[in-house]
């Protein structure tokens, strides 16, 4: 299942993407939302170079942002296809910028 927002994922999947556009599962990890533990902190900690998601609050964003994790969209729920559009460069990446337009418009 892809959750609308990051927060609320039951499950984080993690993928190693190889240069020839092939991919592993190393781990995945589940989430209690919000209960156990900081989905935030999970990711960071392992090291990843970007995630994936379908939506995203402003403060995970930014956080993200700050410890230098791309965030890239997607709301394919194939997993295959997820990573092949990432790998092929037609995902867009999410910067704070869409966050900001929305500010001002308060």
């Amino acid at each position: 299942m892809v959750s609308d927002a990051f927060e609320d994922s039951e499950q984080l999947d993690y993928y190693e993407i190889h240069p020839d556009g092939s991919y592993d599962l190393l781990a995945q990890m589940r989430s209690c939302r919000g209960g156990c533990s900081d989905p935030v902190e999970t990711v960071t900690r392992r090291n990843v170079d970007a995630i994936i998601v379908s939506g995203i609050s402003p403060n995970s964003l930014m956080r993200f942002c700050n410890a230098g994790v791309r965030v890239f969209e997607a709301d394919d729920p194939s997993v295959r296809n997820v990573i092949e559009s990432f790998v092929a460069g037609d995902l867009k990446e999410i910067g704070m910028n869409r966050f900001a337009a929305l500010g001002k418009a308060r």
